[in-house]
């Protein structure tokens, strides 16, 4: 049974082949994440109907396949970037994890002195 990084290496191996770069292309990596972001922001911008005079252009559905493309996109540069991109990925999630909950317990109406 393949994890999720066994998947996005494979996603890896077939961006790099299509990409026709003599080596692996790592720009071209990091810049799909951009281009992919970029088109889940129009997506949104059609689906609330922002720019087309209230005319509703896009779907959540598409919008929701956009994100996960970006999101796909820039687990697929990490991987590239990152000597082990399994650790990196969940050291940073469990730090902006810990963040979070230390922020929202602090903001927490039950931890107010007042």
């Amino acid at each position: 049974m393949s994890t999720l990084w066994d998947d996005i290496h494979h996603l890896r191996r077939r961006d790099e082949r299509r990409s026709h770069a003599p080596e692996p292309a790592r720009e071209l990596l990091l810049a799909k994440v951009s281009e992919e972001a970029n088109e889940a922001l129009e997506l949104y911008r059609r689906m609330r109907g922002w720019g087309t005079n209230g005319t509703v252009t896009a779907t959540c559905e598409e919008v929701c396949d956009e994100v996960c493309a970006a999101i796909m996109a820039a687990m697929v540069a990490l991987d590239c970037l990152a000597p082990d991109a399994r650790v990196h990925w969940q050291r940073y999630l469990a730090h902006g994890a810990d963040r979070a909950r230390a922020e929202n317990q602090a903001a927490s109406p039950h931890n107010s002195s007042t």
